[in-house]
């Protein structure tokens, strides 16, 4: 399954390109961290299993690619987008950030990291005894490598278009 930096990556880059090319730099470049690092987000069911696995016989296989996989996940998050509209705390006030679409991009993150997991790694449960999925890269095969592989050229990938597009060199 897609490892880490490619769950980031992926949500961070599409959050951008849109931020760049198509939003015309609109919002504040904050809100694209936030996808980017909320694409992890539904891997926090695996947290939850080793836990679970000190005081019962649970396994991992059991929870991950359940609950946080399924689409009630993000749509927690989107709920929370609409009702928070007038309700912005200070802190965000402070990096010019509105707390409904802080949750706009945590839920954009954790969608993507489901349709990642649900194309190139088997099905995942979007509903109740609902699974969907394709195998793209079955499990058994060259896994390990091949994400692995993925996620250097992704970043690498990414790194460039930043330096080109926004010259992060000038902030080392």
């Amino acid at each position: 399954m897609p490892q880490a930096v490619t769950h980031i990556i992926i949500p961070l880059v599409l959050a951008d390109v849109y931020r760049d090319y198509i939003a015309n730099k609109k919002f504040n470049v904050r809100y694209v961290l936030i996808a980017g690092l909320a694409g992890l987000l539904p891997d926090i069911d695996i947290l939850f299993a080793w836990l679970l696995m000190i005081f019962s016989s649970v396994s991992i296989s059991e929870i991950h690619r359940t609950i946080t996989h399924s689409l009630f996940f993000p749509l927690i998050f989107l709920v929370l987008f609409f009702i928070t509209n007038n309700c912005n705390p200070k802190f965000l006030k402070k990096q010019k950030l509105k707390l409904n679409y802080v949750f706009l991009a945590v839920a954009f993150g954790i969608l993507t990291h489901i349709l990642l997991d649900s194309l190139f790694s088997g099905p995942v449960q979007i509903l109740p005894n609902v699974f969907f999925g394709f195998n793209i890269i079955p499990l058994d095969a060259f896994q390990g490598t091949f994400f692995a592989g993925l996620d250097a050229i992704l970043l690498t990938l990414w790194l460039i278009h930043e330096e080109l597009k926004h010259k992060i060199s000038d902030y080392i």
